[in-house]
C-alpha cells in the first residue's frame, strides 16, 4: 500500500534544520507549537506512547541537545 505524505512531512527535517540555524525566538516558537500541540491533542498516556515512539527515533549524536534543552528548563525554573 502506498503511504501519502502531507508537503510538511516530507520537509520536516529540512525545515528542522533550517530553524536550528536561525535565531532563538524562531527556535523557540517552533518548539512551543509542537510541545502545544502534544499538550493539547492528546491524553498524558497517549503522549507518552508517542514521545516514547519518535524519541526512538531520533538521532543519538543529537542526544546532547535534548539533555540540554532539559537541563536549561531545570535552571530557568529554580530561579523563579
Amino acid at each position: 500500500m502506498m503511504e501519502i505524505k502531507s508537503s510538511i512531512e516530507k520537509v520536516a527535517e529540512d525545515i528542522g534544520y533550517d530553524i536550528g540555524m536561525s535565531d532563538d525566538e524562531t527556535q523557540a516558537k517552533l518548539l512551543n507549537g509542537f510541545a502545544r500541540a502534544l499538550m493539547n491533542r492528546l491524553t498524558d498516556n497517549d503522549r507518552n506512547t508517542q514521545i516514547c515512539y519518535f524519541v526512538d527515533k531520533l538521532e543519538k549524536r543529537n542526544n546532547f541537545v535534548f539533555e540540554a534543552i532539559a537541563e536549561f528548563i531545570k535552571l530557568r525554573d529554580a530561579e523563579k
